[in-house]
C-alpha cells in the first residue's frame, strides 16, 4: 500500500500505486476511471434523470420487452467479421475503434489490447 492520491478525473481517493495513464484523458487516473466505470456511472445517472414518461397500462411485461429489444440492438452493434480459413474473427472495439483478431473459442485476447475494454460475448452459430 502506498500513498493515497486524489484522481483528477473523478475526485475520489485511491492508492497511488494503482494509478494508470489513460489514453483519452492523457493523465494519470484511478482504476475506476481507467476501466470506464466512472463514465458508465455518470451516464447511468443522466439516464435515470431522463426516464421517459410511460403510457397508461405500462407493466412488467412491457418493461421486459423493451429491455430485450435494447439488448438485441446492443448485440447487433458489435462489429465482428469472420476471417476466412481460420477460427478467428476481426473485432473493432466499441470504445476505441481499434481492430484486432479475436479467437472466440479460446477467448484470446480477453480484453482489447489498446484500451483494455471487455470484449462482448459472441454467439458462435453466426460465424462458424
Amino acid at each position: 500500500m502506498g500513498v493515497n492520491a486524489k484522481c483528477r478525473n473523478c475526485g475520489k481517493d485511491a492508492d497511488s500505486d494503482s494509478f494508470k495513464l489513460h489514453y483519452k484523458f492523457k493523465m494519470m487516473v484511478c482504476p475506476n476511471c481507467f476501466s470506464g466505470k466512472t463514465e458508465q456511472q455518470q451516464k447511468a445517472a443522466v439516464q435515470k434523470k431522463e426516464t421517459p414518461v410511460r403510457p397508461a397500462g405500462w407493466d412488467h411485461e412491457d418493461e421486459y420487452l423493451e429491455k430485450m429489444s435494447r439488448l438485441k440492438q446492443k448485440e447487433e452493434n458489435h462489429s465482428f467479421t469472420k476471417i476466412p480459413g481460420t477460427d478467428q474473427v476481426m473485432y473493432a472495439c466499441v470504445s476505441c475503434k481499434y481492430s484486432f483478431r479475436y479467437h472466440p473459442l479460446k477467448k484470446i485476447p480477453p480484453n482489447c489490447p489498446y484500451c483494455n475494454a471487455e470484449i462482448p460475448k459472441l454467439r458462435l452459430y453466426n460465424f462458424l
